[in-house]
């Protein structure tokens, strides 16, 4: 009983020895070297996806308006300003009557505004907007945006309209101030 008191004795000793031991203090700085970013393994997709249903009334009627936005892997490649690529978007767009006949059953992609928006955009970016934005009389007015593919560029891009005729025919027109296609240079 003795001989086990002196060892419990002993063990207390040297735990209360090092544990007021002073520890040297140390300079080093230590953090974690920063991930490399990964490559880009094949090009990334845009935002996609269907845009609600929206049912209006114009001319006298009632229409439903139907845009899908898919990714293209046939189209040329868009890029973003850290050189990652991305597959462009083709944008279907279906107006229906309310009797369900079809008035304009269309896809467009860029080809189709790139004289509207300056080269040095039109090469490397991509159709990133397709919306329907108003009625204007007997127009239907469509806000379109040809811009940097990253999702967080969304003020990056060239405001377009696609107006919708009372014939299904349709038209473009820039939103671009006069000026803004050239870049200012120092």
């Amino acid at each position: 009983m003795r001989r086990i008191l002196l060892l419990v004795l002993a063990g207390l000793l040297t735990v209360g020895l090092t544990a007021c031991k002073n520890k040297k203090e140390s300079n080093d700085i230590i953090t974690k070297m920063p991930a490399k970013p990964k490559k880009q393994s094949g090009p990334l997709t845009m935002s996609t996806g269907e845009i609600p249903t929206r049912t209006i009334n114009w001319l006298g009627g009632t229409y439903k308006i139907s845009i899908k936005r898919t990714a293209d892997k046939g189209l040329h490649l868009c890029e973003d300003a850290s050189g990652n690529k991305y597959y462009d978007n083709r944008v279907h767009l279906t107006i229906t009557r309310s009797d369900g006949s079809t008035f304009v059953d269309k896809d467009f992609t860029k080809s189709d505004f790139s004289k509207y928006v300056p080269d040095k955009y039109s090469e490397k970016w991509g159709l990133t907007g397709f919306n329907f934005d108003t009625i204007d009389g007997d127009k239907l007015d469509f806000a379109i945006a040809i811009g940097s593919p990253d999702d967080m560029a969304d003020n990056e891009f060239v405001p377009l309209t696609l107006v919708v005729d009372r014939n299904g025919g349709t038209s473009v027109t820039s939103q671009m101030p006069a000026g803004d296609d050239e870049e200012d240079e120092e």
